[in-house]
């Protein structure tokens, strides 16, 4: 029986409790919309986003913090399914697992974008309505996505609110009302949107300020503009003359590769890494004063790869510390450029036009950027020679797998370039004491080969009677002009038909990939060091 009475005691004590519970609420509904919020934020937390295809449970809200790139049927941001793209994932301590080379460590320097949010009442947040005007809508704007990608991965609100922000920050204008109805996390995003596509809104910091209701709506937003904003026109005539000056070393370059390397090479020989660089977050730190840390040097080029009509974007990160770099967008696909770490003395292309794979072991996307393309292209990659006084050494290349098995097989060709970037004195030549050369059919004097018609037929030679996976082999041919005509003839595909075809369907196999390196000799010929991966 006493048992009973305390049960009784107890069910009534926790009903006069809620009974209590209920009545403050009723006299501050505020404190009910707050408790609301926070429960709903605590649920939140166990959801899994739609990334889930590839193990990454992130919270509800937010964007994934480890993901190298998208997934194909990544439908977080847009609602709609991404481009396919890699699907690697990066485990929660993998920036602990990066080996940053010693020669580049500390070459960062990013700041990511900082937003900075106050409470306020909702009553506050209704005067502020009524007061407060949304500026420039941009309503009118468009955006096209293979340039602006950023603007092409958010969804509609936000959409409408990078518009928004864009437009005022044209406008000048500071502060204003959000057009749409919009959280917090949802207008960082916007915000890191538009300084993320638009390297010439280069007056605007990379942090602004917001306030919000307790229900998580955000009631005005204020925009930070450094000191260049005071005499806007001259800093833009200054901005764009810095530009100039390098898009006018591109003149007379054809491809968007001869441009992409010209205004690398030009950009890092007008930059220096100045950790105390001004205004550092912005490209125009690089294309005006000169100095600069990787946030300045991926905007600068961004900017004028953008100038170029060359797709180029903003890519933000983990390398060591917080780190920024660019992707960019070339025939065959995209590329990763890291032109901060190729600036070194003497400057590299240690960095230049990578793939995700080479980039793995040292370079981690981060927020937004891991929905950008994945870089697979390889067309374009290993080209250049770094300034050396020995001769070029050999590097692994990217293996093609191709599932053709007809005559149309796909090949994957990598050469590097004709002999320009290559020393030529008698210390670095090369004699033929040390390699084994493949005997010609044809052929000029001492049947060094000297037309492109017998260097195909060599090569063919030189496989098809090989049934190794991994094929390498030299040859000899007579001089740099020739060389040129073999680097232009690998350039357009023309090797394919020449003999890769013949090789592939006479030994019924799927696919080359095929490296060449020119290495001059003391007479003045070049020797051809091939490497052939076969599947």
């Amino acid at each position: 029986m006493r048992i009973v009475e305390k049960v009784l005691y107890g069910f009534g004590g926790l009903l006069a409790l809620i009974l209590l519970f209920i009545a403050i609420c009723h006299y501050n509904p505020e404190l009910a919309v707050r408790i609301g919020v926070d429960l709903r934020a605590e649920a939140g937390e166990h959801r899994v986003n739609d990334v889930a295809a590839v193990n990454t449970t992130v919270t509800l809200g937010t964007l994934p913090a480890a993901q190298n790139t998208r997934t194909q049927n990544d439908s977080t941001l847009t609602g709609t399914a991404a481009p396919a793209g890699n699907t690697r994932t990066v485990d929660d301590d993998a920036q602990g697992k990066l080996k940053v080379p010693g020669k580049v460590a500390g070459l960062s320097g990013y700041i990511p974008v900082k937003a900075t949010g106050t409470e306020i009442s909702q009553n506050k947040a209704d005067e502020i309505a009524k007061e407060l005007s949304k500026g420039e809508t941009g309503s009118s704007l468009t955006f096209d996505s293979e340039i602006y990608p950023y603007y092409a991965i958010i969804n509609e609100t936000q959409r409408a609110v990078y518009r928004q922000i864009y437009a005022n920050a044209n406008a000048q204008n500071k502060h204003f009302a959000p057009v749409e109805d919009i959280t917090a996390n949802d207008l960082k995003n916007a915000f890191t949107s538009v300084v993320n596509d638009h390297p010439e809104l280069f007056w605007v910091d990379t942090a602004f300020r917001y306030q919000y209701t307790p229900k998580g709506s955000v009631a005005d937003i204020t925009l930070v503009f450094n000191v260049t904003a005071n005499n806007l026109e001259s800093s833009k005539a200054e901005f764009e003359a810095g530009a100039k000056r390098i898009i006018d070393e591109t003149y007379g370059s054809y491809t968007d590769y001869d441009k992409e390397r010209i205004a690398h090479d030009a950009l890092i020989s007008k930059v220096k890494y100045d950790a105390n660089a001004p205004m550092n977050q912005s490209a125009y730190s690089a294309l005006v004063y000169g100095r600069t840390v990787c946030a300045g040097y991926a905007r600068g080029l961004q900017y004028v790869l953008q100038q170029l009509d060359i797709p180029c974007y903003y890519v933000t990160g983990y390398a060591g510390e917080h780190h920024a770099w660019n992707i960019v967008k070339l025939s065959d696909g995209y590329y990763n450029v890291d032109s901060t770490w190729d600036d070194t003395d003497p400057n590299t292309y240690d960095y230049f036009n990578c793939s995700d794979e080479d980039y793995a072991s040292h370079h981690v996307r981060r927020d937004l950027a891991i929905y950008l393309p994945a870089c697979n292209g390889n067309r374009y990659s290993g080209l250049e020679v770094n300034p050396s006084v020995t001769p070029p050494t050999t590097t692994t290349p990217p293996t093609s797998t191709n599932t053709n098995t007809n005559t149309n097989t796909t090949t994957t060709t990598t050469t590097t370039t004709p002999s320009n970037n290559t020393t030529t004195d008698q210390s670095t030549a090369t004699n033929t004491d040390s390699i084994t050369v493949v005997t010609v059919r044809g052929g000029g004097d001492e049947n060094y080969i000297d037309n492109v018609t017998d260097y195909f037929n060599a090569c063919f030679d030189a496989m098809i009677d090989r049934d190794d996976e991994v094929i390498t082999f030299d040859l000899i041919i007579t001089d740099k002009k020739l060389w040129n005509n073999i680097y232009k003839a690998y350039d357009k595909g023309d090797c394919q038909e020449g003999y890769i075809d013949r090789y592939l369907v006479e030994k019924h196999k799927n696919a080359c990939s095929m490296w060449v390196e020119a290495v001059p000799r003391t007479d003045g010929s070049y020797l051809l060091r091939h490497r052939a991966v076969i599947s």
